[in-house]
């Protein structure tokens, strides 16, 4: 299929359009992003989808919105390199860590933007992507205040919420390195990379930073660094360095390459 056929409506630093970014990749499928001015992008997903949040896919056969149901969708109509067991029991456990880790995301994109959405750079960080327009990153850089507002009411980004969150990913931080038994070379479920493994490290990968992830460190402030370097040291983190390097292509290494659209 033309890529031109199958868009994804995202904004390229969320966790979620992350994770249905690595399931289109993994799935071998063409692809072309579309990315949109959060505020305003709830239009168009409403129109796309009925709902006012991304990622939205829209596929040849119908138009699908959550990193889930759209992760769902793909097993069922491109059963090729698939990310779900055929054993009704293991696939049950996938889908089990699957929803637990799809829910650390927005603790992981809390306890992340609390520690930038008061940086200077909090426009460049947000839209330093080739998708935006140069209009729109004009007007973001420009509109500072109102962006941090919008960051602190849409993901809760004030105490105890980001204490809560920071307890919330460590316990999910030990459950990982428990399911692992002291080895970063394995998987969460069997001996097959899965939509369980996918969704764990698309939701960590804020805090890790994989050089081919939209979190490298260029991106992240001074207060971050340390935090970020030993959680590298740690067996979570290189596992999830790991996933990174064996299961997702860098962009410019991948036939599928993702494209950017410009609304």
């Amino acid at each position: 299929m033309d890529k031109s056929k199958r868009i994804l409506y995202q904004f390229p630093l969320s966790l979620y359009c992350e994770k249905t970014r690595w399931n289109l990749d993994a799935k071998g499928l063409n692809y072309t992003c579309r990315d949109l001015l959060p505020g305003p992008h709830a239009f168009m997903a409403w129109r796309l989808a009925r709902q006012r949040c991304l990622p939205i896919l829209c596929d040849e056969r119908q138009t699908v919105g959550d990193s889930t149901t759209i992760a769902l969708y793909l097993e069922h109509h491109y059963p090729e390199s698939p990310l779900l067991p055929n054993d009704p029991i293991v696939r049950q456990q996938v889908l089990k860590l699957e929803e637990e880790f799809d829910t650390l995301g927005d603790h992981v994109r809390r306890f992340c933007w609390s520690m930038v959405v008061d940086s200077p750079e909090v426009s460049d960080i947000f839209f330093g992507f080739t998708g935006y327009t140069r209009w729109q990153q004009i007007l973001a850089a420009y509109s500072r205040p109102l962006l941090r507002l919008m960051i602190r009411r849409t993901f809760k980004v004030y105490e105890p919420r980001i204490s809560d969150s920071w307890l919330y990913i460590q316990n999910a931080l030990q459950q990982i390195e428990q399911l692992l038994q002291g080895r970063a070379d394995r998987y969460l479920v069997g001996d097959h990379f899965t939509l369980a493994d996918l969704t764990a490290a698309s939701m960590l990968a804020p805090l890790i930073g994989p050089n081919n992830s939209p979190w490298s460190d260029h991106r992240i402030p001074q207060v971050a660094q340390q935090q970020r370097a030993e959680l590298r040291a740690r067996l979570v983190g290189q596992w999830v360095w790991r996933l990174y390097h064996d299961h997702r292509s860098h962009p410019h290494d991948t036939p599928h390459r993702v494209t950017q659209e410009q609304l």
